[in-house]
């Protein structure tokens, strides 16, 4: 290699060095602060909300159940963030240190957790949405807890091994703390196996069963829409309650889109360092840390945006967030929405009898007398008639 060549090899190495300086800044010291900020208050919010009494159900029950998981994982990244600023080697900052190992350990465990909270819901839902009749037996608060148990369970033994992977220590030289792997952390038999059941457990299958359940339930949702004109002839209650429940499985599906295209690029990059690693201080060495350090980041963003999709995406929990913590902004609201409906006219209701599809229309515009009229269309050349209209041609 001639010393040009040479040359523009450093050149071009400390031209990516500082790419991974820079996205490190931005993702892990600028944004991540305020990201985990908006994302505590949006989970708290989500946990007040979804308890309360109206929105009681067994999705709501996994849904706060992801909202307590991505809390405390925000809270376990923020703490894991501090390595990030020079000041924290110090050695006035032991706790810190005695805590890192436990930190990692319960924020692999509470991402984990999101990850199966989220296969569980979607399984949940399909049950219910395609296999009603079996949903109404198995989709019950009950059996959520149960589930919700185990998982967080499941995951904090999974993940158990964390804290034993690292050693940190004071050195005498330097008066800062350093971090280094343990034998457990070094032995690349336990790291390929470790590594290969998490990509398979939290990444690989949950991501297999949300692609295919997520097809059934899109499809469903639109065969419900479908039949939209039949069940409003059947009576609009059975058709509000369909549209209650389609509304709630697309709030679910966007959760769902949400957290694959966070959670997708990690697995990639987690497949990828399962079969090679590039060796340090090489430019391939730092597009790598930097790309790790931006999806990591996506990561957080997913954790902190639920609470945005159930406000963009469900009028319940719009509204049981407006009465829990502005109720006067929700009297008002009520208000003018009842006085918005009572002056529209007209209003219809459509009944069928023997075969003759009968639409009664009522005058609801407050001026004199309220009388209904009677649309009929049916067999023959009937025509649309008043209430006045003899029995004969009415029925």
């Amino acid at each position: 290699m001639t010393m040009e060549n040479c040359a523009e090899l450093i050149a071009q190495t400390q031209k990516y060095c500082y790419f991974r300086k820079a996205v490190h800044f931005w993702a892990q010291q600028a944004l991540l602060p305020a990201v985990v900020a908006v994302g505590v208050v949006g989970n708290m919010l989500s946990v007040v909300v979804l308890t309360r009494e109206p929105m009681k159900s067994s999705t709501s029950t996994y849904l706060t159940a992801l909202a307590v998981s991505d809390l405390f994982y925000l809270l376990f990244v923020f703490t894991i963030s501090f390595e990030n600023y020079p000041w924290i080697v110090d050695a006035d900052y032991y706790i810190y240190w005695k805590w890192y190992p436990y930190g990692l350990w319960l924020t692999d465990a509470a991402s984990n957790t999101s990850v199966l909270l989220i296969v569980s819901f979607t399984v949940e839902r399909y049950i219910a949405v395609c296999h009603p009749l079996r949903g109404r037996v198995l989709c019950t608060e009950s059996r959520a807890k149960r589930v919700i148990l185990i998982v967080a369970l499941f995951c904090i033994a999974c993940t158990a091994t964390t804290p034993h992977e690292w050693h940190i220590w004071l050195n005498p030289e330097t008066g800062k703390f350093q971090k280094s792997s343990t034998e457990l952390g070094r032995n690349d038999i336990y790291k390929k196996a470790y590594n290969w059941f998490c990509i398979v457990t939290f990444i690989c299958m949950p991501l297999l069963v949300l692609a295919v359940l997520n097809w059934f339930l899109i499809n469903a949702v639109n065969q419900s829409r479908r039949n939209r004109t039949r069940l409003t002839c059947q009576g609009n209650v059975v058709w509000n309650r369909q549209r209650q429940e389609n509304k709630m499985t697309m709030t679910l599906i966007a959760v769902v889109i949400m957290f694959c295209v966070c959670q997708t690029p990690t697995a990639v990059m987690m497949l990828l360092a399962s079969v090679y690693e590039p060796p340090e201080k090489t430019a391939a060495y730092y597009v790598n840390r930097g790309l790790h350090t931006i999806f990591n980041f996506l990561m957080v963003v997913n954790a902190a945006s639920n609470f945005m999709l159930y406000c963009a995406m469900s009028r319940k929990y719009r509204r049981t967030l407006m009465i829990t913590f502005l109720p006067y902004l929700a009297a008002r609201h009520s208000r003018a929405t009842t006085l918005q409906s009572s002056v529209s006219c007209p209003r219809s209701a459509t009944i069928v009898r023997n075969n003759t599809e009968v639409t009664q229309m009522t005058d609801l515009s407050g001026y004199g007398k309220r009388e209904p009229l009677l649309r009929i269309s049916g067999g023959g050349d009937r025509k649309t008639s008043n209430a006045s209209s003899n029995k004969h041609d009415a029925l």
